[in-house]
């Protein structure tokens, strides 16, 4: 095996995944697994297929690495299975270079990565790497359609509810939720004996409640410190956030004191001052709270800030609802801004909301709203019911996010679909996000690098292991009799070095068109070589192999077909039949022993000539 030695720096996407790593090669398997530990987040081993899909159902890993040749349960059965539980779990295979009749199985199952062996270090951690792209692409679009629902249910719920702590308490819920924060605390600056203090008003920690202060219930839990640097920063509407190493050390022990490994703190506003701030804990890791977290937190500060203006002074309640209307039509400038087609959706799949994204592609106009909209299944499908396995049902079922990836014929492409449901303060359902990203463009680059896999880029033949896999298919079945013909272009050394691969690639693609013609569409043609071609020929004897070839003898001797540049194309051509098809292979080499006979005939006669 060879090694290559990986920069850190590259491997950072990693470090937030657990890999399940299957190789029944117990040296192979410890030796991967020493190199693999240090960089991801977890990692799961097994030497048979069976204890690798217990471990893939109980530990729930972000990707799959598995050999092809594996006890009990081999690994393309692993991958179906895996497949079927999950679709969206990338699966890389690892396979003898000699297992080539794998490959057309594997496409089947629709695998992410295909690597040979023996297994060079450096190819698998450029194809984990970018798998690992793909996986933290996909979280951070589920994380912050999480946060806009959060963001949505928090303004929302603080519009319409009466100024009260219950309201309130509902609200920084909602904020943790979004931010998948552990600990959320809303604090409230006031001067006690002329010294500012910062007081605690209410808290939740991972859902349940631990302060509340605004109805006058003291509970005896401490208050945090002043410092002035957070109220400086806060007043200029400012958020301050960060693990703790990036506070100083003499503010530490403020973090200590909260079980703070992580902060986020959001300045509230009311009455056009500083009224206090939002402090959304992490306590069991350091972070760095994303811009989208950040953005979305403080968006739901602000109508905490206009709904404190209300609980403060109830003449001002019309004043404190132009603010939130304000707020609500800034949530949905954000709201627009997203490029995914994203709608807020009632609990009968209705649309009650939808971006700008979805109104333009599909041409819902402005004056249409709420429930006018009409239900989401009839602008994606055209349909008048839910389609077969919409997430929408699943989701009503078990009240939990999911997501699947359909063809969407009216919309003409490929869209990733996610749900998430939202929830009311009673805990029933009170709607569902659907996020519909398009990734056309990704299947299609997938579709060719699958065609690149078996199909040669200049001549569009099919490649070598194409040709491998066929032959292997072959040997196995019961066609008879199979022809083969094995063809070398002649001259192209020549061609290339007096004017170049341009002109090389020209007669090579006018090789491959000639082929084209003397050959049927249900024959087998492929580019095995730089120069060298090969074809099959299905249910086919001697009698009509001797006058096909015949008649590519005269078409060559006709020199009718030529490259771009006027090159005229040669070949050498040697051809075997076999009534077994077990017997393929054998008749592959001698074709190629007929080939290389017919070019020394060829240069021969030549040097007669002259």
């Amino acid at each position: 095996m060879q090694m290559v030695s990986t920069k850190s720096h590259s491997l950072i996407e990693l470090r937030g995944l657990s890999i399940l790593f299957v190789e029944q090669d117990a040296e192979l398997l410890s030796h991967v697994s020493h190199i693999l530990a240090p960089v991801c987040r977890e990692l799961y081993a097994a030497q048979n297929g069976e204890d690798a899909l217990n471990l893939f159902k109980k530990k729930k890993p972000d990707l799959v690495v598995t050999d092809i040749s594996l006890p009990v349960i081999s690994g393309l059965e692993l991958t179906g299975q895996i497949k079927q539980l999950r679709p969206s779990v990338p699966v890389i295979i690892l396979s003898a270079a000699n297992h080539s009749e794998h490959l057309m199985q594997a496409i089947d199952l629709q695998v992410d990565g295909y690597l040979t062996k023996p297994l060079i270090i450096e190819k698998l951690f450029y194809v984990l790497q970018r798998q690992a792209s793909i996986i933290n692409s996909r979280k951070i679009a589920e994380h912050e359609s999480r946060l806009l629902s959060g963001v949505n249910m928090a303004i929302q719920y603080l519009l319409s509810a009466d100024a009260n702590q219950d309201a309130v308490d509902f609200a920084l819920q909602e904020m943790a939720k979004a931010a998948q924060a552990d600990k959320i605390s809303l604090y409230r600056y006031d001067t006690l004996m002329g010294e500012r203090e910062a007081f605690l008003v209410s808290g939740f920690v991972q859902g349940d409640m631990i302060w509340h202060f605004l109805d006058g219930v003291d509970t005896g839990t401490p208050e945090i410190s002043y410092i002035e640097r957070w109220y400086t920063i806060l007043a200029q509407g400012k958020t301050l956030t960060g693990p703790r190493s990036s506070f100083p050390p003499h503010e530490r022990h403020v973090l200590d004191a909260m079980r703070a490994r992580s902060l986020l703190l959001t300045p509230i506003f009311a009455e056009g001052r500083l009224w206090g701030f939002a402090c959304l804990c992490d306590t069991r890791r350091e972070r760095h709270w994303s811009d989208a977290e950040t953005s979305m937190v403080m968006t739901a500060a602000r109508g905490l800030g206009s709904f404190m203006g209300r609980l403060k002074l109830e003449v001002e309640q019309h004043k404190a609802r132009k603010e939130l209307l304000l707020l609500n039509i800034q949530w949905r400038e954000t709201f627009d801004t997203i490029p995914d087609l994203v709608m807020v959706l009632d609990p009968y799949q209705r649309m009650m909301r939808i971006n700008k994204a979805s109104r333009q592609r599909l041409d819902i106009d402005e004056s249409c709203t709420g429930e006018l909209m009409g239900y989401c299944y009839q602008h994606f499908h055209g349909l008048d019911h839910p389609p077969e396995n919409c997430p929408f049902t699943a989701l009503l079922s078990d009240r939990q996010p999911h997501e699947t990836e359909v063809f969407m014929p009216r919309l003409n492409g490929y869209f990733h679909i996610t749900v998430n449901p939202t929830f009311d303060a009673e805990g029933k359902l009170a709607g569902v996000v659907h996020v519909a990203r398009d990734v056309t463009n990704r299947r299609a680059m997938e579709d060719r690098l699958r065609y690149l896999s078996t199909h040669d880029e200049l001549t569009k033949l099919n490649n070598r292991n194409f040709f491998e896999a066929e032959v292997e298919r072959l040997k196995r079945g019961r066609m008879a009799p199979l022809s083969v013909v094995i063809a070398d272009l002649d001259g192209l050394k020549e061609v290339n070095d007096t004017f170049g691969h341009e002109y090389g690639d020209a007669l090579i693609r006018a090789a491959a068109d000639m082929l084209r013609d003397i050959f049927r569409t249900d024959d087998t043609i492929a580019r095995i070589g730089g120069d060298e071609f090969a074809i099959i020929l299905k249910e086919v004897g001697e009698e009509l192999l001797d006058a096909i070839m015949e008649r590519a003898r005269k078409m060559l001797s006709d020199g009718v077909h030529q490259s771009e540049h006027g090159l005229k194309v040669r070949f050498s051509m040697g051809s075997a039949t076999t009534l077994n098809p077990a017997d393929l292979e054998k008749a592959i080499r001698d074709a190629d022993m007929a080939m290389y006979s017919n070019k020394k005939e060829r240069k021969k006669a030549l040097q007669q000539t002259f």
